[in-house]
Parts: C-alpha cells; sequence; structure tokens
C-alpha cells in the first residue's frame, strides 16, 4: 500500500480488506478518504484513530482486537503493566536468593536435590529477564507503538525474549521431572547407593540445558525463518491458545502442549510412587524418619501442584483452540501475562523459602526444649 493510495479516491465510502495479509502500511492511510464510512480489515491497525478521516466514527471499523498491545502500547492495559512488573520484582528476588543459599549451602549437601534445585533457580531467572524484556519495550514504545509494532515483532531483541522464555518452561519442566525422580529413588529404596549425587545431577542438568536450548532453537535456524513462532504477538511467546493460524504453530502445539502433557504425566505417575512410598517408609516406627519424609514430599507436591495449575490450562485452551472451539480472549490473556509468570515467581518460595522456614521451626523447637530441661533441672 503506497503514500498516496487512497488520495485519487476521496468519494470511497467502504473498503473490505478482508483476507489480505497487509502487516505495513503508511501512516493516516485513510485520512484523505473524507467520505468514508465503513472499514472491515484483519489487522487491528487500520482501526486505530490515527489512521482514519476526522469524521470516522471508529465502531464502523471492524477488525479484531488485539488482546495485549493497543493502538499507543504495547501492552493496553495498565493492569498488565502493574502485574508484569510486579512478578518480574517477586521473581528476581526469589530466585537470585535461592540460588544463593543453594550456593552457600554447596559445602554442606552432596546431593543431587541441592543440584536440581540450583538449576531450576537459574531457569526460572531467564523467565525474568524476558519479562524485564517486555517491561522495557512496553516502556521504550508507550504512546507510539502503532508504528513500532511490526519493527519489534520481527526483531532479534523479541527473538531472544522468546527464546528466554521458552527455554525457561522447557528446563523447568525436565528438572521438575528429575527432582520427582530423584525423590522416589531416594524414598522408595532408603538404603540403596543407586541415587544421583553431585556430579551425576550436574550431569543430567547438562543434559537437560541442551536439550532445552535445540528446543528453543530450532525455531531460530535459517532454514526457518518464514515461521512467525516468536513473532506472533507483542510479548514475543509463541502460545497456541488462539485459533488464529501462523507459521509454526504446529510446532509450538508439538512442543509447549504435547511434550509438557507428557511430562507432567511422568511428574503425576512419580507423585503418587512417591505418596505410597512415604507410606511404606513410615511403617517402619520412626518417627523422625517419618516426619522428614513427609516434609520432603509434600515440599515437592506443591511445586508440582502449582506448575500443573499453570500449564494445565495453556494446554486445555490451546487444545480447544486446535479443534476450533472458540477461546475467549480474556482467558489467553489471563494465561499469557498472570499465569505463567506467576510460576516462576512461586516456584522459589516453594522451595527454598519452604525449607528455611522448616529450619526456624527446628532450631525453635530445639530452643524451647533446652528451656524446658533448665527449668525440669532447676526444679
Amino acid at each position: 500500500m503506497t503514500e498516496n493510495g487512497f488520495m485519487y479516491l476521496p468519494k470511497l465510502n467502504q473498503i473490505d480488506m478482508r483476507d489480505i495479509p497487509l502487516e505495513t502500511f503508511p501512516s493516516q492511510v485513510f485520512k484523505t478518504t473524507r467520505f468514508l464510512r465503513t472499514v472491515y480489515a484483519d489487522n487491528y491497525k487500520l482501526c486505530c484513530r490515527q489512521n482514519l478521516p476526522d469524521s470516522f466514527e471508529t465502531g464502523s471499523c471492524f477488525a479484531p482486537v488485539d488482546e495485549i498491545s493497543s493502538c499507543y502500547d504495547l501492552l493496553r492495559s495498565d493492569v498488565y503493566r502493574v502485574f508484569l512488573w510486579l512478578f518480574c520484582a517477586l521473581s528476581i528476588t526469589g530466585n537470585t536468593g535461592c540460588f544463593l543459599f543453594r550456593q552457600l549451602q554447596k559445602n554442606v549437601s552432596v546431593s543431587g536435590f541441592s543440584v536440581f534445585v540450583t538449576n531450576l533457580s537459574i531457569s526460572d531467572l531467564l523467565m525474568d529477564v524476558y519479562l524485564a524484556i517486555v517491561v522495557a519495550a512496553d516502556e521504550t514504545y508507550r504512546s507510539t507503538y502503532l508504528w513500532n509494532d511490526l519493527r519489534w515483532r520481527v526483531s532479534p531483541m523479541c527473538k531472544v525474549a522468546g527464546f528466554l522464555s521458552l527455554l525457561s518452561s522447557e528446563v523447568s519442566a525436565f528438572i521438575i521431572c528429575l527432582i520427582t525422580l530423584d525423590r522416589f529413588i531416594v524414598l522408595r529404596f532408603p538404603f540403596s547407593e543407586v541415587r544421583f549425587q553431585r556430579r551425576s545431577a550436574s550431569l543430567a542438568c547438562g543434559l537437560v540445558w541442551a536439550v532445552g536450548i535445540t528446543l528453543a532453537g530450532v525455531p531460530l535456524l535459517p532454514f526457518m525463518s518464514e515461521w512467525e513462532f516468536y513473532s506472533q504477538n507483542g510479548i514475543c511467546i509463541p502460545l497456541p491458545i488462539t485459533r488464529k493460524s501462523f507459521k509454526g504453530r504446529a510446532y509450538s502445539f508439538g512442543v509447549m502442549i504435547v511434550f509438557n502433557m507428557v511430562l507432567f504425566v511422568f511428574i503425576a505417575v512419580g507423585q503418587v510412587c512417591i505418596y505410597w512410598s512415604v507410606r511404606m517408609n513410615s511403617m517402619d516406627g520412626s518417627s523422625t524418619k517419618k516426619s522428614k519424609d513427609i516434609i520432603i514430599a509434600r515440599r515437592l507436591a506443591t511445586v508440582v501442584v502449582s506448575d500443573f495449575l499453570c500449564w494445565f490450562p495453556v494446554g486445555m485452551l490451546s487444545i480447544m483452540a486446535a479443534v476450533g472451539i472458540p477461546v475467549p480472549s480474556e482467558a489467553s490473556v489471563a494465561l499469557v501475562i498472570f499465569v505463567l509468570p506467576l510460576n516462576s515467581a512461586l516456584n522459589p518460595f516453594l522451595y527454598t523459602f519452604n525449607l528455611l522456614l522448616e529450619k526456624w521451626n527446628r532450631a525453635e523447637e530445639k530452643r524451647m526444649l533446652k528451656k524446658l530441661e533448665l527449668t525440669s533441672s532447676v526444679d
């Protein structure tokens, strides 16, 4: 569409541009068509007030609304902006604290569990970097996003942000699988020497990172350059939630929905096995061992449940969209803006801070027992 494409059609009354893959167009494209009354389009930007005649009623311009972005801002609502800032701050604080705590405890524990939790914190920190990039882009293009939408979505920074988001999600799911396997071996075979130590856990995490980088990097390969994988929306997440078709959607559905569902089925089966292992081990009469096993199992279960509550709605809505069932735009936005960032913000609190609380409670119990012993000896 050229700069003066409609200059010689001043009496144009109606225009239908549906089914036209229009991404770029000049500013104030319809300004010269003073008699324009109705517009049909597939690109919401054509219905922005900046492009329409001054006398045009915006309600007569029909185009799908972008659930996340607006004509002015990358994030169309201040509510989205506030929550992304909040989740970014909470997640950075929590995951950084978790990572530093595990590093300080490195010489104390030789088990693989600490290695897994440290790598989980690093993968969640990548999600924090992604959130920070999106927030920075929103600030950069504030009030001018209409003319920078395509430039941002195809930019290297958006691709980096999407890559980090997908890498974080996949590595987190893999590591939770490893943690589930590790806890099952420890609880089901407490006297066995076959278990994850620091070295074997580090090797397993290295393999997980290699697989995650491969899965997230495939859409960036040169022969996949036509894919709209990380550029389908302004926040660069390739979730196949909407019915809108885009190049690379089958890969997104296969990795983020089918593959993740398989992982979480494995995690769920592992959780059931851990539950029965805790019950069997608790029958040996050792109250100390029973209490410790239950605490470990409960800590792991809370993380698994939180991940399941975050990813199960994504899977269900994606399947609904794939079979043609309408998905409300509010549901898509809620998942992208509120649910997925919340997952990475919760993990460190459910792991390390819960562990710190347990240690503090045990220290308090010892202090109270010592106080009681001193009181009894005085009497």
